[in-house]
């Protein structure tokens, strides 16, 4: 079996002697002829090529460009498979064998290609030498042996060095030459590779030196250039954007899930399905799914995976709820209504374990502000995310707190005085929040059923008690109750009192009703429930109600009378104390000695002469300004450094008056001081008047926005 390789050479001779040179030295075991193309070079290459007796040549009078010289190359080739390869790559040990033994392993494979050290499209790895001379043992050492189980399908090849079958050659055509002088041809014969219903492989066996973009690297200007008109070229005869193509390798490798995982997988805006075929490499049990609005994208993404849907709607109709495991989504688009909507969607198709990947992109991004500046920015734009949007968007759609990582793009020189300007301007050490371009959220659903048990079983094994109850208390209770039910706990009295005295003995007496009330109804002569019962009255300041259930108990020891006697002299005392809070809130919200009664009833609180509960209770019955008199005490305690109170009482004041203006602003404040920006600023959001005060807030809380 012979093997053309051909090579189009334009100067850098130095380059074209290292290549030819290493073709020599390491594929003697193998059939080939070398065709080089040159393309006019106007150094010494025509005159060295001249001079070797084992290789073709032709020798063009003008510079034809990159395509038409490997057609020409290969329009004259002899052999059974064309190699295309770049003149400023070294080939290493095995590298032909390994090529050709993944390309005949099937007929179903049409080209493969190599890792490298420069190269886009995932087709670079990290390498250890630093010289020519560490290269080879490098190489050696990483192509040992051919090895099927690190050869990879792709979409798409780059053309540096690529392996093709000539019959494959001969069915699809050759090179595209409106793609001259050269970007997106390898692209281009890609596609019709995979069109024509062949297999294109990456062989991660086999590794080649590339030095990389020899022939443009003198003008870069120039280059890019090129792309761009080359890029306009392949959307006019595909009619998509190269980009298409790309693997989402980043997003996938995000799936947690082990590689055997019968996984489903579903990504939003899949293109020609180069990310599921990915998906399917690593994950070769998965099932893919993926939505194109692009009908000639989705054609080829077919050759990926029939199911290929044209929207959402599609699927949300032909899938049941919770029928997903992973959704991939690689631009989620601006904070919207519509994007919101989305991404409900997504958490019904997504199973109790389901993963939802997916970039946003970073509205505070240099590039964008900049935009902003000069009035440029579009009406999209404008709705990119916020890094204090994100947890607190998905939380409420249903969502763990999501793992967030911002993703970095190198920036041009002439943008870092801009962002330096505007870290100072923010007062930020540092200019990161500006270099983000777009963000990664992972989420994963919240799953209730499992998390309860967890939860129950941290308080059972007395493992982490204080977090497990504030978890819970964020629960509905009957979700709780329902997974007590069904779990069929042989002494769920029992364990509905021991997680009802875990929410009392934590200052949260209030929560531990409904598990003492379906105690009682299973089992109503109990006496320790009788007790919690009392308990959890009294500490809620209900006294009588807790001597009520206290005298339903049958069996009378000295613990018990010890609570009673308690009880029954705290009613007392309380009576008095009753009419002395209504006393002092009552000249507070008159304004009758405000400062002398605010300054009794801080001392009450301070001393355990009073309580939130009490104070709560007054207010409630007695008082008119209820909203505005909570709000005050609120910052009072904050000001004289009773911070256990401060919360509760705005907690409170926003129960009576969710609108109250004043609560809102001094609450956001208070919360900006203890550093707690993203709470703060969804308080201060509700905030309707713009005076200085406000103004200054919102402007101190858009500076660590990013941070």
């Amino acid at each position: 079996m012979k093997t053309s390789i051909v090579i189009a050479t334009y100067n850098k001779l130095e380059y074209t002697q290292l290549c030819i040179e290493s073709i020599r030295e390491f594929t003697s075991q193998h059939e080939y002829e070398i065709i080089v193309v040159d393309n006019h070079s106007t150094d010494d290459t025509a005159a060295w090529l001249s001079s070797q007796s084992d290789i073709t040549v032709i020798f063009n009078k003008e510079n034809l460009g990159f395509p038409k010289a490997c057609n020409q190359g290969i329009e004259i080739s002899t052999g059974d498979n064309i190699l295309l390869l770049n003149n400023d790559t070294i080939v290493t040990q095995n590298w032909l064998t390994n090529m050709l033994a993944c390309l005949y392993s099937s007929e179903e494979v049409g080209a493969v290609g190599t890792v490298t050290n420069h190269c886009s499209y995932d087709q670079s790895i990290q390498v250890s030498y630093k010289s020519i001379e560490e290269l080879h043992p490098f190489a050696t050492q990483y192509n040992r042996a051919s090895n099927p189980k690190l050869w990879e399908e792709r979409l798409r090849l780059v053309g540096y060095c690529m392996l093709i079958k000539k019959q494959v050659l001969d069915e699809v055509g050759l090179l595209d030459e409106r793609f001259t002088p050269g970007n997106f041809e390898d692209d281009d014969l890609s596609l019709r590779i995979k069109l024509a219903g062949y297999k294109l492989f990456l062989c991660r066996d086999t590794f080649i030196h590339h030095f990389g973009s020899v022939s443009f690297r003198n003008n870069i200007e120039a280059y890019n250039q090129l792309l761009s008109v080359n890029k306009d070229k392949f959307f006019e005869k595909w009619g998509f954007n190269p980009e298409s193509t790309i693997i989402q390798n980043g997003l996938v490798k995000q799936i947690k899930a082990l590689s055997t995982d019968p996984i489903r997988v579903l990504e939003m805006g899949s293109g020609c399905g180069g990310t599921l075929l990915y998906v399917r490499n690593h994950f070769p049990c998965a099932e893919v799914y993926g939505i194109e609005t692009n009908p000639f994208a989705a054609k080829v993404a077919t050759k990926v995976t029939p199911r290929i849907y044209g929207s959402l709607e599609d699927i949300s109709h032909q899938y049941t709820d919770g029928f997903f495991d992973v959704i991939i989504v690689g631009n989620l688009g601006g904070f919207s209504d519509d994007t919101l909507d989305m991404v409900k969607l997504f958490y019904k198709l997504l199973n109790k374990n389901g993963q939802l990947i997916v970039i946003v992109p970073h509205l505070l991004y240099h590039l964008s502000i900049k935009k902003i500046i000069e009035g440029t920015i579009n009406s999209d734009e404008l709705k990119y995310w916020k890094l204090s949007d994100l947890e607190e968007v998905f939380h409420k759609l249903g969502f763990v707190k999501p793992e967030i990582i911002g993703l970095l793009e190198e920036i041009r020189p002439a943008d870092q005085l801009f962002i330096q300007r505007l870290a100072e301007m923010a007062g930020l050490k540092t200019t990161k929040p500006y270099e983000i371009h777009s963000y990664l959220v992972m989420a994963r659903k919240i799953n209730k059923e499992q998390g309860v048990k967890t939860l129950i079983n941290n308080l059972l094994l007395q493992n982490d008690i204080q977090s497990s109850v504030t978890k819970l208390a964020k629960i509905d209770a009957e979700e709780i109750l329902n997974v007590i039910e069904d779990a069929g706990h042989e002494q769920k009295v029992e364990l509905l009192n021991y997680i009802a005295v875990q929410f009392i003995e934590h200052q949260k007496p209030d929560l531990s009703l409904p598990y003492l009330s379906r105690a009682f109804e299973l089992d109503a002569s109990h006496d320790p429930t009788l007790f919690n019962l009392g308990l959890a009255m009294y500490t809620q300041g209900h006294d009588q109600l807790a001597l009520d259930w206290l005298s339903l108990i049958s069996v009378r020891d000295d613990k018990l009378e010890h609570w009673i006697k308690q009880i029954e002299a705290d009613l007392y005392t309380k009576t008095y104390e009753k009419h002395k809070l209504k006393f002092l809130l009552r000249r507070l919200e008159n304004d009758v000695e405000g400062e002398a009664s605010l300054a009794e009833l801080l001392r009450m609180l301070g001393n355990g002469e009073a309580r939130i509960e009490q104070i709560n209770q007054a207010i409630e019955n007695d008082m008119v300004e209820k909203s505005q008199l909570l709000t005050q005490l609120a910052v009072a305690c904050y000001e004289h450094d009773l911070p256990d109170m401060v919360f509760p009482f705005f907690e409170k004041a926003l129960e009576f008056d969710a609108d109250n203006q004043d609560a809102l602003y001094l609450l956001a404040r208070i919360l900006y001081d203890l550093g707690e920006f993203d709470s703060a600023r969804l308080y201060l959001n509700r905030v309707r008047n713009n005076d200085s005060s406000v103004t200054e807030l919102m402007q101190k809380l858009s500076e660590v926005s990013a941070v």
